[in-house]
C-alpha cells in the first residue's frame, strides 16, 4: 500500500510505500519526513505564493518553504468557502467577511449572497 505527502523543497505530491520514516524526492533531492501513522494532516494556501502547504492538525502556523511566510492557520469553525464568481476557484476567507478577493483573478465575490460584486 503507498501513501502519499508533499515534498518540503519542491512542493511535488511523492509516493512513499506504508513503513517509510522519509522520503528522497526524485526532481530536487529533498529528504521530507513522513509523519507519525495517526496524525491527522490539513492543507492550507501559502497567503505569499499561493502554493498549497501541508501541516498537522492542530498547528497554530505555517511558515512556507517555498517563500518562507508564516502563515497562520484559522480556527476550524472560523473559515468559509465561496467560489470565485469569475474564474469559480474555490476561495477560503474568514467566516463572516462581507467579501474575498480571488487571488488569481482579483474578481471581488461577495460571501453574504454570493454574488460577484466587481474586478480590480
Amino acid at each position: 500500500m503507498q501513501n502519499q505527502l508533499v515534498c518540503s523543497g519542491c512542493r511535488t505530491i511523492l509516493l512513499y510505500p506504508s513503513g517509510a520514516t522519509n522520503v528522497c524526492c526524485a526532481i530536487c533531492n529533498m529528504v521530507t519526513a513522513v509523519p507519525p501513522s495517526g496524525m491527522e494532516m490539513a492543507q492550507l494556501v501559502c497567503g505569499g505564493c499561493r502554493t498549497l502547504l501541508m501541516h498537522s492538525r492542530g498547528a497554530a502556523s505555517v511558515r512556507c518553504s517555498c517563500c518562507h511566510t508564516v502563515n497562520l492557520v484559522p480556527a476550524p469553525n472560523h473559515v468559509a468557502h465561496v467560489n470565485c464568481g469569475n474564474c469559480h476557484t474555490m476561495l477560503m476567507f474568514p467566516a463572516g467577511a462581507p467579501s474575498v478577493r480571488c487571488a488569481i483573478c482579483h474578481y471581488i465575490t461577495r460571501t453574504n449572497v454570493g454574488t460577484s460584486v466587481y474586478n480590480l
